[in-house]
């Protein structure tokens, strides 16, 4: 069976965070961080949630692995490397581009 630490290292690996990304996203220390995804501490509800948010997963997927990460993890994941003014200016051309789309297909 896969803890619930496993599958947190799993998907920040996966949307290519570091400990560093991910304690500062989730708002805990990196070494908090560690101990969870090595299965050396548990956590409190409110921050499994703050990591799943972080994550862009749910908490039942952290804890039971049931359903898939969401399909929009790869686009949040970029947007969130990026600074907040870049990342503002990166929603507006999103924002643009969809509407595009969109009204090409209306």
């Amino acid at each position: 069976m896969i803890s619930i630490g496993n599958r947190i290292s799993y998907i920040r690996k996966a949307r290519g965070y570091t400990q560093e990304k991910l304690a500062e996203l989730a708002n805990i220390s990196i070494q908090f961080l560690s101990d969870i995804e090595n299965n050396k501490k548990g956590m409190t509800v409110t921050t499994l949630k703050n990591i799943a948010d972080s994550l862009n997963v749910s908490t039942d997927y952290l804890i039971y692995g049931r359903e898939e990460p969401n399909e929009n993890s790869m686009i949040i994941a970029m947007l969130d490397t990026l600074s907040d003014s870049n990342r503002k200016e990166a929603e507006k051309l999103l924002e643009i581009f969809v509407g595009a789309v969109n009204e090409e297909f209306i």
